[in-house]
């Protein structure tokens, strides 16, 4: 049996090694070729990542942004984002290039550090922010999704896919102002269903911007008989 796993690690590792040498791995922020063992980013480019040091909380830039606009429990956010600058190859690569591996361990060590701040206690599930049907069978994943999955395993809290659903597919938001934004996403969620069990839950978007959509999210989750939400984001604009 010790034999035989041995053969079959030595098997996995030839795999490996032939699919590093043929389909070689870069680094989506300083192109540097990737070891095995790193995501779709470098360990350097990782460090000099713009962490965010704010915790979870009220005071949150996240939820500071939509104060007075919906009920909000608390936010939270990993990465600061500016365009042109490393969060942005980040994310470029996480919306549009398959960085999965990366998201879910962006979203793991995300979710470890709200365990550390008993966030786990005050949430039942995580709801990922919905993609048209039609651009995600396009694109082939919602990135929201998959930052979810990851967050769920480091806090230890199920995810809730498709609670929402998104009716209009709209074009990137990327360029657009705070009041163009607003207008896009109205009246753009729906919930599945009359009824949501969860009382207490989490979104979960990949960039938070002006709030306009999260706002729209957590309006249709209130409708619904959500009592408590936060927002989760793996990035926030400054």
């Amino acid at each position: 049996m010790v034999v035989r796993k041995r053969v079959d690690f030595r098997i996995e590792n030839m795999v490996h090694d032939w699919m590093d040498f043929a389909f070689p791995r870069s680094c989506v922020c300083c192109g540097d070729l990737l070891l095995r063992s790193e995501m779709e980013i470098c360990w350097v480019c990782y460090s000099q990542l713009p962490f965010s040091v704010h915790g979870f909380g009220m005071n949150n830039p996240v939820a500071k942004s939509l104060w007075g606009r919906v009920p909000i429990w608390g936010g939270y956010y990993l990465l600061n984002y500016q365009s042109g600058t490393m969060t942005s190859s980040v994310l470029k690569s996480l919306k549009y290039d398959g960085g999965l591996i990366m998201a879910n361990k962006l979203g793991k060590l995300m979710g470890e550090e709200l365990y550390k701040q008993g966030f786990q206690q005050h949430c039942d599930g995580l709801i990922p922010v919905p993609m048209h049907p039609k651009k995600e069978r396009k694109r082939g994943y919602n990135p929201a999704l998959h930052l979810a999955e990851g967050i769920a395993e480091g806090l230890g809290v199920p995810v809730v896919n498709k609670a929402l659903i998104k009716r209009n597919a709209t074009v990137s938001q990327t360029r657009k102002n705070r009041l163009e934004r607003w207008y896009q996403t109205q009246h753009q969620f729906d919930v599945v269903g009359e009824k949501l069990e969860l009382k207490r839950i989490a979104l979960v978007d990949d960039v938070f911007t002006t709030g306009a959509t999260a706002e729209r999210c957590l309006r249709s989750l209130y409708s619904v008989g959500v009592e408590q939400a936060s927002v989760v984001s793996l990035a926030f604009t400054i």
